[in-house]
């Protein structure tokens, strides 16, 4: 009987480490939770380790000038392209073999939107 009794005292804080180290852990790791918009785009992150910031910033950065470039298309603002190009100047991806061409011409960053501001690679 007293067999069975430390078994489950045992299970039982073991259960509450697996549920401890599951949920509560990655919430207590967060940080805070970042917004930042510009007009109608709106991009939430949440940043954890000291050393990512900057990538997880840069990321975020990214995601919010697809966002702009998205509504650039369906109503172009001088305001929101300027946002672009300068997301783009900062941020952006400057390894590709026409980054010379795409430059300050707000037409060739949204044409290739996809490959100037790509969050997969800074994220990964």
């Amino acid at each position: 009987m007293e067999e069975r009794r430390t078994a489950a005292w045992v299970l039982g804080i073991i259960g509450l480490g697996v549920i401890f180290f599951t949920v509560v852990l990655p919430q207590i790791r967060f940080r805070s939770t970042q917004t930042i918009s510009f007009k109608s785009c709106t991009v939430h992150f949440k940043y954890w380790d000291k050393g990512l910031v900057p990538d997880i910033y840069s990321a975020s950065q990214n995601k919010l000038g697809l966002c702009l470039c998205s509504t650039y298309e369906q109503k172009p603002d001088t305001s929101v392209g300027n946002r672009i190009i300068q997301i783009y100047r900062q941020y952006g991806n400057h390894y590709r073999y026409d980054s010379v061409r795409i430059g300050n011409n707000i037409d060739s960053i949204i044409k290739y939107k996809n490959a100037v501001l790509d969050t997969l690679v800074l994220i990964d």
